[in-house]
């Protein structure tokens, strides 16, 4: 079946392009109209949804843009997004980033083109260029961004207090007597990292204790980078005594890395995650970590997104979810050696 795709590739235009001229909205010059409309009667591309769309106002369908469908917070998160879409008689089309911009922008091309009600964007970089240009060049769209925040670009916002999340895990890991500690995180233009940094360092700073900056490690929210990550840590002479992972995959990857280091948790290691993942739960010892309501924020993204449209609202939400301390079993006191306890 020809897509909007292969129009726009035989115009040479951009599916966007493609879409303002179907729809009629937007300034296309009558050379580029034309090259389109050639191209559609060339390869009969039927415009059924489109064209339905127009009638409507409405197609009853969202995008949801995830960066990375493996892991396990997303995949939460989605079913939350998806329950509540149903529950209101609306669809949901899945896009996957693997936190490619470019790959971003083409997707964000193909929500519009086939006339998608709204967009909600999930943990997208603070760096993320594309949900600026929507909102400017859609300014009625509805568009809701989900666990971050794009400086300068007023939006509806539905976050976790990542500060506070990542200063109550890194004082969790004081109170038991910790001060040679971790931190491993995605990237380091990613929010959740930033924002969860800053909780970490504060909470040092509060206590007086000085930052170890080669224990500092940027990298992705990934099992893979936990493990190379910990690997890297857990081999050094002077290697740390817990280490603060800033999601849940990232623990597991720190996980492995101790269990082929011989290093027990929590007797030579103490963990802490972040997200409260089904990860938490799976792995031996349970994880100790940072809740955050995923179910909650999910449910209510969607339900910004769908009262925008109801309401024909304008003006900008920004929520705030509050996260706790879930503690399991991969955290322990170090006794006045330094030793695990």
């Amino acid at each position: 079946m020809t897509t909007i795709k292969d129009v726009a590739r035989e115009a040479n235009v951009s599916i966007s392009t493609v879409s303002r001229v179907l729809n009629g909205s937007g300034y296309t010059s009558e050379e580029t109209r034309q090259k389109v409309y050639q191209a559609v009667e060339k390869l009969n591309f039927k415009r059924n949804m489109i064209a339905a769309a127009m009638i409507k106002k409405q197609t009853s369908t969202f995008g949801l843009i995830i960066p990375d469908i493996k892991n396990i917070f997303y995949a939460d998160l989605t079913r939350a997004v998806e329950d509540t879409a149903n529950q209101h008689g609306f669809n949901i089309v899945l896009c996957n980033t693997d936190n490619n911009l470019t790959k971003e922008a083409e997707y964000i091309d193909f929500l519009i083109a086939k006339g998608v009600d709204g967009i909600i964007f999930s943990t997208p970089e603070v760096k993320d260029k594309n949900i600026k240009q929507v909102v400017e060049e859609y300014p009625d769209l509805p568009v809701v961004i989900l666990g971050s925040k794009i400086p300068g670009v007023k939006i509806n916002e539905i976050l976790v207090d990542n500060f506070e999340g990542g200063y109550m895990a890194t004082n969790h890991l004081l109170e038991l007597g910790h001060k040679k500690i971790a931190f491993i995180s995605g990237s380091a233009d990613s929010y959740a990292s930033i924002e969860r940094y800053k909780g970490f360092q504060s909470a040092l700073a509060d206590k007086k204790i000085k930052i170890i900056e080669d224990f500092v490690i940027f990298d992705k929210f990934y099992i893979d980078s936990g493990y190379k990550n910990g690997l890297k840590l857990l081999s050094r002479q002077d290697r740390p005594t817990a280490i603060f992972a800033a999601s849940d995959a990232i623990a597991v990857g720190i996980y492995k890395a101790a269990r082929e280091l011989n290093l027990k948790i929590p007797e030579d290691l103490s963990i802490i995650g972040f997200d409260d993942s089904q990860f938490a739960d799976i792995v031996f010892p349970p994880l100790t970590t940072i809740h955050t309501p995923i179910i909650e924020m999910g449910n209510r993204a969607m339900e910004i997104a769908i009262k925008t449209i109801k309401e024909k609202s304008h003006v900008k939400e920004t929520i705030v979810f509050y996260p706790t301390l879930v503690e399991r079993e991969s955290t322990r006191k170090l006794d006045e050696g330094g030793c695990h306890s």
